[in-house]
């Protein structure tokens, strides 16, 4: 099966550290937290972008992160913006070298849903999101040469591309499908698309849809455990605890 990459798949844990700047003469209260701010901000869209798969707007946040960081940053706050910055550059440069080949490989085979498929996931990760999308609907016209992980990452991306544009209703049917995908791997492995209901969670809290949400939290803690952390920060904003619900779930499974 040819490699791919799930738009938004679960980031991982991490915190974004607050610095506080030192107060001189020539700056304000307000812009020396307005700069903060800004640099904090810039780092954790930059790793949310990195962990989910997204390089080239993580380049952009990561230069934003660069640009905002206060002069007492921690040095090895820094070290950490630079080397992600230096891994995402070498990742864009390979990406655009084999962007050329491949989109002549579909040129010559529109209707290889496997060459299209890694097309698509390409030109997302260099920040071609429209074209992406468009490529992920072309790819499901000829799903018979596609396996159902690839159909659900078609399914799951179409999704987040309407997702970003804040067209969460029409998101959600296609995060939906692509959640609804179960096969069996090789080695007998169940297998459920986990980021189409993390993005289902996501889509749930920007539609103020409290019901839904806490349902797809609980059955997602159910099988898999505890969510990520952007899931579980996003669902406070419907005053859901999701470590709250895991810790009963760890409870009543003991």
């Amino acid at each position: 099966m040819e490699q791919s990459v799930a738009l938004r798949p679960g980031f991982g844990e991490y915190a974004v550290c607050e610095t506080k700047p030192t107060r001189t003469r020539a700056e304000h209260p307000s812009a020396l937290k307005a700069n903060a701010d800004a640099f904090s901000a810039a780092w954790e869209e930059a790793r949310l972008a990195w962990f989910g798969s997204e390089p080239k707007r993580a380049q952009y946040y990561f230069r934003q992160a660069l640009e905002a960081a206060p002069e007492d940053v921690e040095p090895e706050t820094l070290a950490d913006i630079l080397e992600s910055l230096q891994e995402v550059n070498r990742m864009l440069a390979c990406h655009q070298a084999e962007l050329l080949s491949l989109r002549a490989e579909v040129a010559e085979e529109p209707d290889n849903s496997e060459k299209r498929f890694r097309y698509a996931g390409l030109l997302w990760r260099l920040g071609c999101e429209e074209e992406a999308a468009s490529e992920y609907e072309a790819v499901l016209k000829h799903p018979e040469s596609l396996c159902p992980e690839c159909q659900a990452e078609c399914w799951n991306n179409v999704g987040w591309s309407l997702y970003r544009k804040g067209a969460y209703a029409r998101a959600l049917p296609w995060f939906a499908r692509a959640a609804k995908v179960k096969s069996v791997r090789q080695r007998g492995e169940a297998f459920q698309f986990r980021p189409a209901l993390e993005n289902m969670i996501l889509t749930y809290v920007e539609l103020n849809r409290r019901g839904p949400a806490l349902k797809t939290a609980v059955d997602y803690i159910s099988r898999y455990g505890r969510l990520p952390w952007p899931e579980r920060r996003a669902l406070r904003r419907l005053n859901i605890d999701a470590d709250a619900l895991f810790v009963q779930s760890c409870g009543e499974a003991a």
